[in-house]
């Protein structure tokens, strides 16, 4: 199978010239939008990516998969509900998500590990260099349980404070918080790209703390720690290694076309994901890659939540796929 080399994939300096210097990047809305990647004579392959740069590997592989078909979503939980409930094949979504499926007993299983790195906590009228300058104020994050949620946590606790009593999570979409923040009525928000691209110009917003290099900093790692995830259910995992194992090596590629190539990348996606191209590029700067799979992902996966205060003991193991053909 095709495997990246190393995890840190930071995309080439060169973006930096391709961007328009001090442009002010435009406000608007992903699309909700399905694509028919390739076709066949086999039944459909559905596959459900959020509208943010982590699915631009997705869909660049999935023009490589029979039958497979792309659906970018902005509404997480109609998604999840989806997939659920069947009719969606193949989940792209945060970690703890289907960790929380699996613990819920939803028979799920995790296929590949992506990314590691793509949140930054984003402040209105001054710079931050810790969670300790943020003691009695609220952080602005997606939804209960989400894997912003997660880390967020685990770095303020880190830091000595009180989750929810000395830094108050406040629960909204990213662009109901990005509005809010160009307005000034949030004064902090942990976002993902591209929304830190869409406000990184506008007046009094600093782009203040990276996940990733805090992560690292505490964790005495340099690959940051698994963000995106792959899921299908267990029975479907079973019958369809051969598929999995082409989705597997796709993405694989697709990493290392972002890699050599990320305006040809930009280009390939960006009528999918209905944002400026200056804008995916921009975000694909700050956004790291790491393709895991198999041993190598479940290995970072439980290390990541022995870190964080959460081990996952042998009743997670089913969560984690492996191919034993």
């Amino acid at each position: 199978m095709t495997r990246i080399s190393r995890c840190r994939m930071l995309v080439l300096a060169a973006i930096s010239v391709l961007l328009v210097a001090g442009c002010s990047m435009p406000s608007i809305s992903p699309i909700l939008a399905t694509t028919t990647i390739s076709t066949g004579t086999g039944p459909r392959l559905v596959i459900y990516a959020p509208a943010t740069p982590s699915s631009i590997p997705v869909i660049i592989a999935a023009r490589h998969i029979e039958n497979a078909e792309v659906t970018i979503f902005t509404n997480h939980s109609q998604a999840h509900t989806l997939f659920l409930r069947g009719d969606v094949t193949i989940l792209v979504t945060g970690l703890s998500v289907g960790l929380k499926f699996f613990r819920d007993d939803v028979p799920v299983q995790v296929i590949s590990s992506y990314v590691s790195g793509v949140t930054y906590l984003v402040t209105y009228g001054r710079k931050v260099d810790s969670f300790r300058e943020l003691r009695g104020q609220e952080i602005y994050i997606p939804f209960e349980g989400s894997p912003i949620e997660e880390t967020t946590r685990f770095f303020v606790e880190q830091e000595g404070l009180t989750w929810e009593q000395e830094i108050k999570p406040v629960y909204s979409s990213f662009l109901s918080s990005v509005e809010l923040l160009k307005q000034g009525r949030a004064a902090n928000v942990a976002l993902p790209e591209p929304y830190v691209s869409l406000v990184e110009e506008q007046d009094q917003i600093f782009v203040s703390l990276n996940y990733k290099e805090k992560w690292d900093a505490l964790a005495d790692s340099s690959d940051g720690y698994p963000q995106v995830a792959v899921f299908v259910m267990k029975d479907w995992a079973a019958a369809h290694p051969d598929v999995i194992a082409q989705i597997n090596d796709e993405l694989a590629n697709a990493l290392q076309l972002i890699q050599q190539d990320p305006m040809a990348a930009v280009e390939e996606t960006q009528a999918d994901l209905g944002f400026p191209p200056e804008v995916l590029l921009s975000s694909l700067q700050r956004t790291d890659f790491c393709f895991s799979g198999s041993n190598e992902m479940e290995q970072g996966i439980k290390r990541y939540y022995q870190i964080i205060g959460k081990p996952l003991d042998g009743t997670f193991d089913p969560f984690f796929y492996h191919n034993r053909r």
